[in-house]
């Protein structure tokens, strides 16, 4: 099963004191264990180190490190630009142009808290419980 990681999911792992942290490391240790292939924006790393650097004083870059050396990056090309340039006005520009560089680099789902943002798109949302009760069911 091949997993874009949302911002979200990325900066929970990144910044202990989130409520989502424990749950994110799990996921991360399912893709080191080669029992789900990760993938990550690089749109996501840049808002991580902002949001842990600037709100959290965190330094992420242990994380980063790990992520370089266990998951494929979702490239956030022309045609995940175009895809999110011709999606409905209402739609979140950024959910939509993340799950189509996602979906370029073949992945099946989202890992995402924000399900609802992601409803009806490219991928199928879950949120990281769930995903992780799946994976370990």
């Amino acid at each position: 099963m091949r997993v874009l990681f949302d911002t979200n999911v990325v900066i929970d792992a990144a910044v202990p004191a989130r409520t989502s942290h424990e749950v994110a490391l799990r996921l991360m240790s399912e893709v080191d264990r080669g029992r789900i292939s990760g993938l990550v924006a690089p749109t996501s790393l840049a808002t991580c180190w902002y949001v842990a650097t600037s709100h959290h004083e965190v330094d992420p870059r242990p994380l980063f490190e790990t992520l370089e050396s266990i998951f494929d990056f979702a490239l956030m090309n022309r045609a995940a630009l175009r895809e999110a340039l011709d999606a409905d006005p209402e739609a979140d520009f950024e959910d939509v142009y993340l799950a189509a560089a996602g979906k370029e680099a073949g992945a099946e789902i989202v890992v995402t808290r924000n399900e609802q943002d992601f409803a009806g798109g490219l991928l199928t949302p879950y949120g990281p419980e769930t995903l992780t009760s799946m994976i370990e069911g």
